[in-house]
């Protein structure tokens, strides 16, 4: 497969950048490592005529330090995130899930953790050659009126958003900030996902993120993050979890547990903070009733869309939700590790 015909952009500054995705609109695409969308270009699946590299754009490859946390540009390399000190003792679940991406090559010179967090959705009966898809009409995402994935069809779209990163800072209740030409906003990670297969950002086609704002956890706190694949590297994820606990005195105030893999947008279990908060940290009942809860919560959205059966990734939910949990509450220094 080949990419198509499209002109490279070059901008020296993020003006020029989002000037000129203000010019191309819908035809306009950000080019940072290019993993996910230079694949999606081969397969006919995305066909911009202008690709806006961020190479030139150095205040968008830089991690900083604010007195509430971490703030790191779009384009900064997973690796830098990797290698940038003290962060795995600061936030190991962020640390775990940045690992988890793609292989070592592809964090060293490619991956971007705004390209993670805004990859598109994945089903396997979209993400295909072109001569593969042209063996069915078109799916929901692919501007048809069905879903394949969904026994018997459904008129809404079950890709999957396959973020890694997104789980455990949507736990962390992470920020985004996102540009255009005509200003910037800044709002919860978790808005930055529509839950909508066909079009999973809300971002408008002059619109770009620009960073991420990862807050301290704070004493007390501690994070996790767990994903299930096949093989060691390279693979999406079967499904993950990303999980906050922090914990004062004898009891756990706060507890959150997000779902990877499994829904249009990272899955948010709110229900685990119930059962959790006011409970003392080595309850296993408490733990076992909030992986319940993001099982049950999480079978309304699973479909055929990954190569894996569906009924096993229902099964894994509480597995994978009680591992990061658990883990986490071992990080607050309330709980031996588990």
């Amino acid at each position: 497969m080949r990419l198509p015909a499209f002109d490279y952009e070059l901008p020296g500054n993020l003006d020029e950048a989002l000037e000129l995705l203000n010019t191309y609109g819908p035809n306009g695409k950000i080019l940072a490592g290019g993993t996910d969308l230079l694949v999606r270009m081969k397969q006919g699946l995305a066909l911009p005529t202008h690709l806006i590299s961020l190479k030139a754009l150095p205040e968008l490859a830089t991690i900083r330090e604010s007195e509430v946390g971490l703030r790191i540009g779009a384009a900064v390399r997973l690796r830098d995130i990797l290698t940038y000190p003290t962060l795995e003792d600061r936030v190991p679940g962020f640390f775990e899930a940045v690992s988890s991406i793609g292989a070592p090559s592809i964090q060293h010179f490619s991956g971007t953790i705004g390209g993670n967090l805004c990859q598109d959705n994945r089903c396997q009966f979209y993400n295909q050659s072109s001569f593969f898809r042209k063996a069915r009409q078109p799916c929901n995402k692919a501007g048809g009126k069905t879903c394949y994935a969904w026994e018997g069809g459904s008129d809404k779209c079950y890709s999957v958003c396959q973020s890694d990163a997104a789980p455990v800072l949507m736990a962390m209740e992470a920020e985004v900030v996102v540009r255009s030409k005509q200003g910037e906003r800044t709002m919860p990670l978790a808005e930055l996902y529509s839950s909508v297969g066909e079009r999973p950002l809300t971002l408008a086609d002059d619109e770009m993120l620009t960073e991420i704002r990862v807050p301290n956890p704070g004493p007390g706190t501690g994070t996790a993050f767990e994903k299930l694949t096949y093989r060691s590297a390279i693979d999406y994820a079967v499904l993950s979890a990303g999980a906050l606990v922090q914990t004062e005195g004898e009891r756990i105030t706060r507890a959150r547990l997000v779902i990877g893999a499994v829904s249009r947008a990272p899955l948010g279990i709110p229900t685990a903070q119930n059962i959790l908060q006011g409970r003392p940290p080595g309850d296993e009942e408490a733990l076992d009733e909030a992986a319940r809860a993001a099982a049950n919560a999480a079978e309304a959205f699973i479909a055929n869309n990954m190569a894996q059966p569906a009924e096993y990734r229902k099964q894994m939910v509480s597995v994978m939700a009680k591992r990061a949990l658990s883990r986490a509450l071992s990080r607050t220094g309330m709980t031996e590790a588990t």
